[in-house]
């Protein structure tokens, strides 16, 4: 383990079996998704994943059909030095929720069970987080304002991007499938 950036992205020294040897790689958790910096139960779930995956230990890493996405990121499934399935345990606590991005779905049975046992007992973020009503940013049946002086955010259906990933400010609209956007303008990842 080489560190934390946030509650489901981690940089990971390669051992030369999944990642390249010798290198520092981005790892992204497969099958998860934890708020973003700033959103309700962020740090907790930052706190939770470095609790699980202290610096300096040891991982054992099992990729999917996908290794790795667009941002250059690792897709794996990451077990600590306790042989503990950390994709799960961050679920199971409530701290992450579960995600599906096609074709990586190996455990998805097994990750769904653990989000569905964590709502059931309002574990973490499933009770520690009021809901937001959904805001617009436009009268119903009008196109939302574009801001043509920020690139456009990341598409749904792509592995879940965190503001990390990203350079700077990126227009994410009223439709937000990252939760980029804190204050909900429109702008995701404004403090980058």
């Amino acid at each position: 383990m080489h560190r934390i950036i946030d509650g489901d992205t981690l940089e990971v020294r390669g051992d030369g079996r999944v990642l390249p040897k010798d290198t520092v790689a981005r790892v992204r958790l497969l099958e998860i998704d934890t708020p973003e910096g700033g959103a309700c139960f962020a740090d907790d779930a930052t706190a939770r994943t470095a609790t699980l995956l202290p610096p300096g230990s040891h991982i054992r890493a099992e990729r999917d059909v996908e290794l790795t996405d667009r941002y250059d990121r690792y897709l794996l499934y990451v077990w600590n030095e306790q042989g503990t399935f950390v994709n799960e345990a961050l679920v199971r606590s409530g701290h992450a929720e579960a995600v599906l991005y096609p074709s990586n779905d190996k455990y998805w049975t097994r990750i769904s069970d653990a989000e569905d046992a964590a709502q059931q007992a309002g574990a973490g973020l499933w009770t520690a987080c009021p809901e937001q009503p959904e805001t617009s940013l436009a009268p119903p049946d009008s196109p939302a304002p574009a801001r043509p002086d920020l690139p456009g955010g990341p598409p749904a259906g792509v592995p879940d991007v965190d503001c990390s990933d990203l350079s700077g400010p990126v227009w994410v609209g009223p439709d937000d499938p990252h939760r980029l956007d804190r204050d909900g303008d429109g702008i995701g990842c404004e403090a980058n």
